[in-house]
């Protein structure tokens, strides 16, 4: 049957790459009859691919797959590589440039680009992987023993040293600095938000200067990867306020990426007394409002389904201008006819993020759509009214729910982000929830989500403006610390279901562009289940071994699991005399491990 349906797959790579790879060989490519010949188009977006390209392979894998409407995208784990990761890759390949020298496509991470391009517009929704729970034990965090924590952010939330305007018409908007346009210019019609702050240096050099003379193990939290000029500078001053009391210095410890270290601290709690440093006045009070939450009543696991949907496409917080001043500047905002002057003191941050207001209107559309297409009891839209930035969103919220019929109280709530996120961790409502959040905060807290389970129970796709649906391999990333492991051990412990059920979810799109093919959809929807009859048998990675609820449970590497999924497909397909032979084969190779 001809193939109407591609799946271009954003190659992983580290520990997810080579999860990747041996899915195709195992679970894939001795199963073309039912996939079909040539549906997988891959593409290079590792740090190597993106380097050779500038960027390149990026933009060409986004325009192919959305100009093409029957196509599905999924995007594997990617490094956002530091300065020295980036140097170290040009010296390998023996490329003269410097860092800074290359395309954002190359030192940041594509996801802005990707969810934000006109083809896409993509919103971001993470979710309970299905069926899972039936299989998973979970064990909630015990805060009994938990040390106290003092949560310490910068004061005045946006509105210190912030700047709002909201369009009255359509306007073309750009930034420059001392006369250089340092921010493109972008269309954006009326309604549209623009927000724009300065951080000051000694602001966050004094909250530092805090932190540390409380003598307790500091607990550092920010955006540097994806915000070097901002979140990325507030961690220099950080550094140079320990330094400067005889304290280490800690750069790059991954761990003080703050929804990675936000979703640490609500799942292995710390029995010390912490100090929690978020130099944010705008997720800072956020992160101490649920963690206060959680230390003191303790998290739950919600009765019914939940996903968390984040406001994406409109790159906003993630896409914005940030700098941090060399000197003395003034900084301009252009929106149509009028400007708007900042002066800026060397050493000082400036920021300035917009979204547009018909993206803000398809977000809400897409939250809308989505639970109803999964039986939602509710949508929840934590924005806040009172905050200039989020009121297009509450309004957006409103016309579309006029427009659609839905009720507010039953059908969506609005609530603040802040509780929000403690609701949905600490006392989450009865039924089946869709939390819709701003893209920054969405993304700590959707890190959060798979409490006492873990990150194979977590699904993460793109809702595009058109329809489709295209799937993340989430999970545990890259995880380069699991590739150093394997030179050690010389075998993965690598999780891979979020790299199976990346395919699995890209698969079964396919299969619904092709509701003739019997093959592909008979493929598609056995593919998920393989996995969770594997783990039923009690057979999994070490991560997972001991949350299965199988009494038999053991942790095996991850081409041994791979392998046993292989079987349950193979059976699930009705080839079960190729299945058992598979199976006694496998019996001998096995390996248990701890």
């Amino acid at each position: 049957m001809e193939i109407k349906s591609h799946i271009d797959v954003a190659l992983p790579e580290e520990a997810a790459g080579a999860a990747y790879e041996e899915v195709k060989k195992e679970l894939v490519l001795p199963f073309e009859e039912y996939v079909g010949k040539g549906r997988l188009r891959e593409h290079d977006w590792s740090l190597q691919g993106r380097i050779q390209t500038n960027g390149g392979v990026i933009s060409e894998t986004v325009e192919m797959a959305g100009s093409d409407k029957y196509a599905i995208l999924v995007k594997g784990p990617g490094i956002t590589p530091t300065r020295e990761q980036t140097q170290e890759a040009l010296d390998r390949l023996g490329d003269s440039r410097r860092p800074e020298e290359l395309s954002n496509l190359v030192t940041g991470t594509p996801n802005g680009y990707l969810r934000g391009h006109w083809l896409v517009k993509g919103n971001l929704e993470r979710y309970e992987n299905p069926g899972l729970s039936d299989v998973l034990e979970t064990k909630l965090p015990d805060y009994s023993r938990a040390g106290s924590l003092d949560v310490m952010f910068l004061d005045g939330g946006r509105e210190k040293d912030g700047f709002f305007l909201t369009l009255s018409e359509d306007a073309e908007v750009f930034v420059e600095c001392n006369g250089q346009v340092v921010r493109a210019p972008e269309k954006l019609s009326a309604g549209s938000p623009v927000y724009a702050k300065v951080t000051h240096r000694s602001d966050v050099e004094n909250l530092a200067e805090s932190a540390v003379s409380k003598d307790k193990e500091i607990v550092f939290m920010s955006k540097y990867t994806v915000r070097p000029e901002l979140d990325g500078e507030k961690k220099k001053i950080y550094n140079d306020v320990r330094e400067r009391h005889g304290l280490e210095r800690r750069e790059g410890n991954q761990g003080d990426i703050v929804d990675a270290a936000f979703a640490r601290l609500l799942s292995r709690p710390s029995e010390q007394d912490l100090v929690v440093l978020v130099p944010d006045a705008s997720y800072g009070p956020k992160v101490a409002a649920v963690l206060n939450a959680a230390y003191s009543r303790g998290v739950r696991k919600p009765v019914g389904e939940f996903s968390v949907c984040r406001f994406s496409a409109g790159k906003s917080e993630y896409g914005g201008l940030n700098a941090c001043a060399k000197e003395d500047c003034e900084y301009r905002i252009y929106a149509g006819k009028e400007f708007y002057r900042f002066a800026v003191k060397a050493g000082d941050m400036f920021e300035e993020m917009h979204y547009d207001y018909e993206d803000a209107r398809t977000y809400v559309r897409q939250a809308f759509r989505q639970a109803q297409a999964k039986q939602y009891d509710r949508v929840i839209f934590a924005f806040d009214e009172k905050d200039a930035y989020d009121a297009p969103v509450i309004r957006a919220v409103r016309e579309t729910a006029q427009e659609e019929k839905k009720a507010e109280g039953s059908d969506f709530m609005l609530m603040k982000p802040d509780a929000a996120a403690v609701m949905m961790l600490t006392s989450p409502m009865p039924g089946k929830t869709l939390y819709a959040y701003d893209n920054l905060w969405g993304d700590i807290v959707s890190d959060a989500m798979d409490l006492g389970s873990g990150v194979a129970s977590i699904n993460s796709v793109i809702l595009l403006s058109d329809g489709r649906v295209w799937p993340e391999m989430g999970g545990a990333g890259t995880a380069p610390a699991m590739a150093e492991r394997f030179k050690r051990e010389g075998f993965w412990r690598y999780d891979p279901i979020p790299v199976i059920e990346g395919l699995s979810i890209g698969f079964c799109q396919a299969a619904k562009f092709e509701p003739d093919n019997e093959k592909l959809n008979k493929y598609a929807h056995s593919l998920h289940d393989a996995v969770l009859n594997t783990l039923k048998k009690g057979i999994s990675t070490p991560d997972l071994a001991g949350k299965l609820k199988s009494s038999s449970a053991k942790g095996t590497d991850m081409v041994s699991f791979i392998r046993a999924v292989r079987i349950e497909l193979l059976r699930l397909l009705g080839r079960e005399e190729e299945a058992q032979r598979m199976d006694e084969e496998l019996k001998m190779t096995m390996k248990e491990v701890l």
